[in-house]
């Protein structure tokens, strides 16, 4: 639920991160550091487990896996020497790097060699309904997956295997063009079973039970931030520090990173800047109606088509027409989701019809008090009158408009004590089935829909385009039924301050990978 809401400004899909890394600048450090703020210091280093942002920023750099995307946006090989796939795209081969060992906290050697059984024991421990890993769903086309998820059988006939201590083998029930991108994920980083055990429940929730196989090892972990660091080696980024951003209250992005205070930072403003900026889009927002309060999908339907009707267009261009609920940039299977799944915004018809309809299936049917809700300081409350007084105009319906503080607003919405609500809807990671399935009984707008939750279940067993056009039937069943209205795009920036070459940059969740990153 959180994530849906709790962040107005704040991983770009897998396909687009060649266009996203970029030669980026640490501020003026005598070491070579890089600063990050993050709304909550990590939690959680289970790479199979971690999903917050800043955890999965952690993982990205703490762990290694087989394959990592380099700064040119192409796989390259992390842990593996080599890989090797069969012709009918079912069988994937990897061998790993000789001598590979974990290393501890501080730097600390270990006795631990990374082997092919620790991916092994990563992939099934990923598949465990204990686990509750978010990465099952992305590994579905694994031999087996459907069924171990189902309960039919057990996780060691998960389709991966180690033939020997440096050879892992991925067997596939159906082809996944996108699989060697998967493995960049951190639920795909290795998991020594023996120190796993040995941490007694706490592995990745301390330092002493968090092992690196990454480039970077974790130096310190404490209530004021992480951070991790690696060997000096001439222009390369050694230290990477997530922390909360406290004592700059009230500075913009461009201030912070002028003085200092950050390497770069994300920005929701169109304020003309002399830093450097990448542009994305994470964030769509919506007319949100509560399916518990206004439970005629009539009703939903003519005020969504009496909204579309209005001129309810903000004069910025941080906004832009929405073509569905998931932005652009989102990928499944490394197909570009809103390319295949094409404009999803509905055709309803008469506004005036379709309420006449709804009082005619429901002559008691009363809308008296209904508020439109919305966050204090979104810039928007002048479209949600612009929506009202069309409303007024098309149906003689008269809602009063609300806005409430940040805190209020979501504990509001995740209480379900609203009507109708605008609200921003953020995808914080490059899953489009995450962003839908959060649309639930429980979730946002109470939407309850059982043909909507099987084609989300179904599109777990699929692959490529075949769970792309499943997806794509899930969101239109969603927006087609109004539990929401998509009315903008809001378009955000990276600013990022000069001199560092190599850093990759996804904005969902975000994600940050400095394995490559040096400075000038």
């Amino acid at each position: 639920m959180q994530k849906i809401l709790h962040r107005f400004s704040r991983w770009l899909a897998l396909a687009l991160a060649a266009a996203l890394v970029l030669g980026l600048a640490g501020c003026g450090d005598a070491s070579n550091s890089f600063t990050w703020f993050v709304e909550e210091i990590p939690s959680n280093l289970d790479p199979q487990v971690a999903s917050a942002p800043a955890d999965v920023i952690a993982c990205k750099n703490l762990y290694g896996g087989l394959l990592r995307l380099g700064p040119d946006g192409q796989l390259q090989n992390d842990l593996c020497e080599s890989w090797s796939v069969s012709a009918d795209g079912l069988r994937y081969t990897f061998t790993l790097r000789d001598g590979l060992t974990y290393t501890a906290a501080k730097g600390e050697p270990t006795e631990y060699a990374i082997t092919a059984e620790d991916f092994v024991y990563a992939f099934q421990r990923v598949f465990l309904p204990e686990t509750r890993s978010p990465y099952a769903a992305e590994f579905s086309a694994l031999e087996n997956a459907a069924a171990i998820l189902a309960g039919q059988m057990d996780v060691s006939a998960l389709g991966v295997s180690a033939p020997d201590e440096r050879t892992v083998v991925f067997t596939l029930s159906q082809p996944d063009d996108g699989f060697l991108h998967k493995l960049t994920l951190p639920g795909a980083m290795p998991c020594d079973e023996e120190f796993f055990l040995g941490t007694r429940g706490t592995y990745g929730l301390t330092a002493s039970s968090t092992l690196s196989s990454g480039s970077f090892y974790l130096y310190n972990w404490t209530s004021s931030g992480l951070f991790l660091w690696r060997a000096a080696d001439g222009t390369r980024i050694d230290s990477l520090r997530l922390v909360q951003n406290t004592g700059a209250a009230g500075q913009s992005a461009e201030e912070l990173i002028l003085n200092e205070r950050c390497s770069a930072a994300l920005d929701d403003t169109a304020a003309p800047t002399a830093l450097r900026s990448v542009s994305y889009s994470d964030t769509t927002w919506c007319l949100v109606f509560n399916c518990e309060a206004l439970d005629s999908a009539l009703l939903r339907q003519a005020l969504s088509a009496a909204a579309l009707d209005a001129d309810y267009q903000p004069d910025s261009a941080l906004y832009t027409a929405a073509q569905g609920l998931v932005p652009d940039g989102l990928t499944v299977d490394g197909l570009d989701y809103r390319e295949q799944a094409g404009n999803a915004m509905p055709s309803l018809g008469d506004a005036a019809g379709l309420y006449r309809a709804a009082l005619a299936a429901d002559p008691a049917l009363d809308l008296a008090g209904v508020t439109i809700l919305l966050p204090t300081g979104s810039g928007l409350i002048s479209t949600a009158e612009q929506i009202n007084s069309f409303w007024q105009k098309e149906l003689s319906l008269f809602f009063s408009v609300e806005e409430a503080e940040a805190a209020d607003f979501a504990q509001r919405l995740a209480e379900g004590d609203y009507t109708i609500a605008l609200v921003p809807v953020t995808a914080e990671s490059n899953s489009v089935y995450g962003l839908l399935s959060q649309f639930s009984p429980e979730g946002l707008t109470r939407y309850d829909n059982p043909h909507f939750a099987a084609l989300l279940d179904q599109s777990l067993n699929a692959t490529g385009a075949a769970r792309c056009a499943l997806l794509a039937q899930a969101e239109a069943q969603l927006v087609d039924d109004c539990a929401l209205l998509p009315l903008f795009a809001q378009q955000k920036r990276l600013l990022i301050a000069d001199g560092v070459e190599g850093l990759v940059f996804d904005p969902y969740g975000p994600l940050l990978d400095l394995t490559y990153t040096t400075r000038e």
